[in-house]
Order: structure tokens, then sequence, then C-alpha cells
């Protein structure tokens, strides 16, 4: 924060001091959430208990691995095959919730598309589960993490358990806390063969040293939001701009076929400004802000045809009343159709219909009455044909009309009772006219009269005069344009928001990659020097130095130096100088960080003898502040880890070939050596040295003194461990002790055991009884007699067994 506070003050550009304040704003943003977060990263760091694999890679039974979160060294040896690396790899696993490396999953080939030709199998062949868990502790404090693998090597599900000192337990989702940046940044396993086949090009290198500069976990969150809200906002800019686009297309089609309909109607073009500010004040600059709907074209023609259909049809039925007045005559077109329906009988009977008389040539008579009636022939067919122009008048133009009217979205003059009327007086002829044809009836003449009674009105040419305005062309015109924008609009107001915080955004992805340049550029200094050394410590006999480190976006410059001070070529390195090349840094921050442990799968890949030493050195240094595991098949590692650390855990691993079973034991721990040693002091110096400082009984003593030492320190932690209590606590409680008898006392108040058990503690007191303070007295050089040593180292080793269960 105080870095972008100091580019903020030097700023001068306004777009750039905005971008840095924005910068600013989001980083006391994310610090104000992160702090009532749940982050198992914030703390102290933690400590690797136990490690459980099923059905994983070559485990094909459940393997469950103890082991000692304190500060010191647990080789796990065995032969290739016999299942490290699967131990190795499920720690990994499970930690990352991915059985991919740490940073980024492995490229596929470009030429074949499939997975590399090494790629590990993740799940065990027929395996019914695979799984990997962990138990990480710290001070009272319990995170599980477990991982569910698919047939396909994919995990499935990777869960966090966190179990707090007050005893709440809460799942973590991981992915909301910087987990994975701690692991990247910080990773606490190492395997030769995957960090040697994926750090094949300059690249990869940048990108493998960059995550151990470790920005850290509120820097990469930091980096990620700046990502994640500038792709939004890009986003929603591009999104605007398509639908900008495709608008703008819509409207200059709608302008072309409109202007080819009427040339003489010319409407103002729309301004398409770079960025629309405020969408409401566009749509009203260019008319755009009435979004009723695409109205029917209505003119003045629609009521001059309405009213001359109208007219036509009123004067055709007032001829027909002005022909000579006769009943007969008026029912002259009823007459016609009755007669039209006798004639469709097969057998009219003989009884007229009107009169009920028997009358055999009733149908004739009617026929001669019908003939007669020919006079009007020509009065009904124009009124006929009036009719059906008045109803299709009334299907299209009077229709037209009421729904324009009916539709408008803006508030209308014209009465809603007149438009019903209207309507309803229309549907009421159009009715007849369907039911009994377009014939000149009375019930049609009815009709008519009705409805010309209302079209006739004043109120009527008002509204049709309105109708006329509301549908005008260049109304309608621009309700087109309206429609054609509409996607645009809902765009707009969708995205507007985001998408003018768009350059801003750019801008602040803009100061990240300066910061990130800074960052790299001073924490490459301080990695240097911490490489340095460890590459010094490593490979000084062979004169290879690190000279300097610098990282590029696209790769990673690394200078090194032969013993004449000449540049060296890292393709120049041998394979197991390159091995401790790639090691060192590691090495060089595994201090931080948020774990308290450092896993080692295969770390002497093609090392000689002088390599093997010293990085068992190193890692002997290391061990001082935390749990180092070693996975190696090399029993030089092992020889000189063991010679180095005073707290080395052994452990031997088997894989049952046929069933795949793997298999661990505890071997030679230092108690063992040192009575191993005690026993050689005895059987080769049987007599007392007058010359020597200390005497023989006095070094066999003091050996067994400290064997027994450090087997009770392993009790304390087992127990600490198994009990879910605090082994840094429990250990702060032993060390404080000063004599052997002390420690022992102490010891036996730690350690608990259910009823009924034998008490390790008690049993190794009881079985080594006044041996205790002659043991811790040899030790400051007292005065001492030599008795039966050979009994004392056994009785030594008896109680080391105790204490450690075996």
């Amino acid at each position: 924060m105080t870095d972008i506070e100091r580019f903020l003050s030097t700023a001068r550009l306004p777009e750039k001091k905005a971008a840095w304040r924005n910068l600013l704003d989001l980083t006391l943003d994310l610090k104000s959430k992160s702090e009532v977060r749940q982050d198992p990263t914030e703390g102290d760091p933690w400590h690797l208990t136990s490690v459980t694999v099923v059905g994983y890679q070559g485990a094909t039974n459940q393997v469950i691995m103890k082991v000692d979160p304190s500060p010191g060294v647990t080789i796990i040896h065995g032969p290739n095959g016999s299942g490290k690396s699967t131990i190795a790899d499920g720690i990994r696993t499970a930690l990352s919730g991915s059985t991919k490396w740490w940073t980024a999953a492995e490229q596929k080939s470009s030429r074949s598309k499939m997975e590399p030709l090494w790629e590990k199998v993740h799940a065990a062949r027929d395996a019914e589960e695979t799984m990997a868990e962990v138990v990480l502790s710290r001070k009272g404090e319990r995170l599980t993490l477990s991982c569910l693998i698919s047939d396909d090597g994919e995990v499935v599900s990777h869960e966090a358990s966190w179990v707090r000192a007050s005893g709440e337990t809460a799942a973590i989702d991981l992915g909301a806390t910087s987990w994975s940046h701690a692991l990247a940044g910080h990773p606490p396993v190492f395997a030769y063969a995957d960090v040697e086949r994926r750090v094949q090009q300059s690249k990869d290198l940048r990108e493998y040293i960059e995550n151990l500069l470790a920005f850290g976990g509120c820097f990469v969150v930091l980096n990620d939001r700046v990502e994640e809200l500038s792709a939004k906002a890009a986003l929603a800019k591009k999104s605007i701009d398509d639908a900008t686009k495709e608008a703008k297309k819509r409207v200059a089609e709608i302008d072309e076929i409109n202007g080819k309909l009427d040339p003489a109607n010319i409407i103002k073009a729309v301004n398409w400004p770079a960025w629309i500010g405020e969408i409401d004040a566009w749509l009203e600059e260019n008319e755009l802000n009435d979004s009723g709907g695409l109205l029917p074209q209505v003119t003045e023609k629609h009521s001059e045809a309405l009213s001359a259909a109208l007219m036509r049809t009123v004067e055709a039925f007032h001829k027909i009343d002005s022909s000579p007045d006769s009943v007969k005559h008026r029912l002259a077109n009823s007459l016609r159709g009755f007669h039209e329906h006798v004639v469709d009988l097969e057998s009219p009977g003989v009884e007229c219909p009107v009169c009920e008389s028997e009358q055999a040539d009733w149908p004739v008579r009617l026929r001669n009455s019908v003939m007669e009636l020919a006079d009007l022939e020509p009065l009904h067919l124009e009124a006929e044909s009036a009719l059906v122009k008045l109803k299709r008048s009334l299907e299209t133009q009077f229709r037209q009309v009421i729904s324009v009217l009916s539709a408008s979205a803006a508030p209308i003059v014209t009465s809603p009772d007149l438009l019903d009327l209207a309507r309803d007086r229309a549907d009421a002829l159009c009715l007849v006219l369907e039911r009994y044809g377009c014939q000149p009836t009375a019930m049609a003449r009815s009709k008519v009269l009705e409805l010309q009674a209302v079209l006739e009105t004043r109120d009527w040419w008002r509204a049709c005069v309105e109708a006329t305005s509301l549908s005008a062309f260049d109304k309608q015109w621009r309700l087109k344009r309206r429609a054609a924008v509409e996607d645009f609009v809902s765009t707009w107001r969708e995205h507007s928001e985001l998408a003018s915080e768009n350059q801003l955004w750019r801008a602040t992805s803009a100061c990240v990659k300066d910061l990130t340049s800074h960052l790299r550029d001073k924490r490459a200094q301080d990695f240097t020097t911490l490489a340095g050394g460890r590459v010094k410590a490593l490979l000084d006999d062979a004169g290879i130095l690190l000279e300097d480190v610098r990282l590029t976006t696209q790769r990673a410059e690394v200078k090194v130096q032969n013993p004449a001070g000449q540049p060296l070529s890292l393709s120049m390195l041998s394979a197991g100088q390159r091995n401790a090349f790639l090691l060192a840094p590691l090495l060089a921050t595994i201090e931080s960080g948020p774990f308290g442990f450092l896993v080692l799968d295969d770390p002497v890949h093609a090392f000689d003898d002088i390599r093997v030493d010293r990085l068992a050195a190193v890692l002997a240094e290391i061990s001082l502040a935390r749990r180092v595991l070693v996975f190696t098949h090399d029993e030089r590692l092992k020889a000189h880890l063991m010679a180095r650390s005073l707290d080395c855990h052994s452990w031997a691993i088997s894989r049952d070939l046929e069933t795949g079973v793997i298999s661990l034991e505890s071997t030679d721990q230092l108690w063992r050596m040192l009575l191993a040693d005690a026993e050689a002091v005895r059987s080769l110096a049987p007599k007392n040295s007058v010359n020597g400082y200390l005497t023989e009984t006095q070094i066999i003593r003091g050996l067994l003194r400290q064997a027994l030492d450090i087997a009770l320190h392993q009790s304390v932690v087992r127990n600490a461990v198994s009990g879910g209590r605090d082994v840094a606590d429990d250990l702060a409680l032993l060390d404080a002790c000063q004599s052997t008898v002390a420690r022992i006392d102490t010891a036996e108040e730690i350690i608990t055991v259910p009823a009924g058990n034998k008490h390790p503690v008690s049993e190794a007191k009881f079985r080594c009884g006044n041996l205790l303070t002659l043991w811790n007295n040899a030790v400051h050089g007292s005065p001492t007699t030599k008795n039966d040593l050979k009994s004392e180292i056994e009785i030594a080793g008896k109680a080391c067994s105790d204490l450690v269960g075996g």
C-alpha cells in the first residue's frame, strides 16, 4: 500500500492519478474484507502432522503416515517404485486440491493434442476410491485438507475443515482465501522430477522464480481483482459497442426504406457520439423517446374512403325506398331469397307456407311474382355492391383508425365511449352482413343508419384527424427507429455503469503492471542475495555463483559465473548442478510463508558425494526451525542427514509388487545410533583412560543420557499429536527442565494415556531407577566408577523402546 501511495503522489497526468487512486481504493476495500475473512494463511505457520492416501497412484491400500511436527528431519527411504513419490505427491495434491503443478496445468502437445507421455496416473488401477488427505496443526488449531479424485485423475472435491483453538469447527472455502497464492509463492513440496520436466524454457524459469518472489497473497488477490474488474468493464464496453454497431445498421436500413417510400419527407439523422453519457438525453435529442408500438398508417384518405362507402350505401337504400311503394317492392329482396330456397327444395309440397291453403302451384306463383320485380334488380345490385364496399372499408380503414386510437401510448383526446360505440355498431352491421350476405335487407338498412348516426358526427371527424396525427409518416418512421435501437438501449442500461469505467480499469491494469515491475525489481535483489547464498552453499566447490536474477514479462535472465568469473550458460551445467540450481531458490525462500514444513522428493538427483553432503548441511540448518521430510532412495543422503541433524527420524518404505500395498516401518533412529555408539566405546575401550578429558565410562553414560533424552522428546511429540495438543507448548515445558530427572518428571505429567494402559514415561523411569541421576552427572564430568556398562546400555535401550513404543 505504501508503494501505491508513493506512485499516486508522483503521478502527474489526471488519468494516471485517477488510476492510482482507484487502485488504492480497491486495496483498502480488499484489506477491510480480508480482516473479517477466515484465511488460514494468516497467523503462525502450519505444521504437517499426518498424511493419508487411499487408492492414489501406486497405493492400492490406505497409507497413513504420522509426522513429527516439531523441527527436525524425517527420512523416508526405499528403492524406486516403493511409494515415496506417492506420499509426496499426495501431500501436494491434498494441499492444493489439484493433481497439477503449483502454478499451472501441464501444457498439452500442440502436435498430438494428447497428454504428455510421462504424465502421472493419479488414480490407482481398480481402486474403489482415490483420496489424499493431510492434517496440519498449530497452537491448538487443526486444519484438515482432503481431496477426492475421479477415475480420470481429476480432483472432484477439495474440502478444508478448520478446528479453531476454541474448539469451533468451520468448513473453509480455500478459493476465497490466499491459500493457492501461498502455495505458489512458498511451495512446501519440491519434487525434482516435476520441476525439471516443467522448467524447460526461459519463460518456464521466469514463472518458477517469479512465484518464489512471493509478492504475497494480498498482492495476488489485488492483481486478480483488477484483472477481473478490468475484464468485466471491457466485456461491458464490447457489449455496448456491438449493440451500437447493430443499432446503427438497423437504423440505416429503416432510413433507406422510408426515404424511398416518401422522398419528400426528410427527418434528421440519428447522432451517434463516441460514447453516450446519458441514454435518456440522447433519446430525446434524436426524437426517439417515444417507445410506443408501431401503428397502422392512417391518412385523410382513410376517413374519406370510409365516409364515401357509407354514403353510397345510404344512397343505394334511398333509391330502393324511392321506387313504387308496395309491399311486394319493399320485400323484393326477401322474396328473391325465399324463391331461391324453394327452388332448392326437392318437394315443396302443395300447402302454401304463407296462407296454409292447398295451392299446388304456389311455387309457380312465387316465381312469377319475383319475375315481376325485375325492374328493381339494378337497384338491388347497386345496394349489394355498396354494402360489400362498406364492409371492406369497415374491416380496413375503420379498423385502422380504431386501432391507432386504441394503441396510442400517449393520452388521446377522443372519448373512449365514442370508440366503443362506433366499434359496437360496426360489429353489429358486419355480423348481419356475415349472416345474411350483403343484401339490402331491412335489418342491414337499420344497422347502416345506426352506424351513420355515429360516423357522420364532428366527434368522429376529430377522431379521424387525431388518428391521422398519431400515425403520421414521420412519426412512424421514428417509431421504427426506436424499435431498431431498443436492444441497444437495454444493453446500455444494463452495462453502461461498468462500461463507463473501462478506460479507468485499463489504466488501473497498467498501474498494476508498473507496481509488479517495481516489486519484482525490488524483491529480485533480495531474492538474488538469498538464492545466491544457497547456490554458494550447494555449488561453491565447483566455483558456480549466482550473480544476478532479472525477470521480464517473457523470460528470466539469470547470470551465473564460473570460478574464473566468466559468465556461464545454464545449459552448460551438469544434471546434478542443474538440480542444485533449481533447488536453491526454493530453499532460499522456505523460511517465509504459512508452512512450517518442507517436503523434498528425490532432491539429490545426479548429485555427487560432495553435493549430497552440502545439501544435508543446508537441510540440517533448515530443520532447526521446521520439520523437513526427505523422500529418497539414496543411502548417502540418509547417512549424511542422520549425522548432521540432532533430531532425525528414519522410515523404510516398501511396496508389494503384486498387491500394491505400501508399508512404512521405523528404522534406526538417532537414539539407536547413540546406543550403538555407546556399545562400540564399551567394547573397543575396555580400560579407563587416564589422559582423556572424560573417561570412557563418562562418555558411554553421556551417550545413554542423550539417547534417553531424544527418545523422551519423541514420546512427548507423538503424544501431543495423537492427543490434539500443541506440540510447541509441550516441548517448551520439556525444554525448560535442566536435568534428565526433571525432564522425565515433566514428561510424565504432560503425557496422558487411557485408563488401564501403561504410561511409557513411568515405565522408562521405573526401569532406569537411580541410573538417571548417574547418567546425568556423568555428562557434567562428575567422578564415576565403571560398573556393568553393558547392562546399563541394555537398560537404556529398553527404556527408549518404552518411550517410543517399540
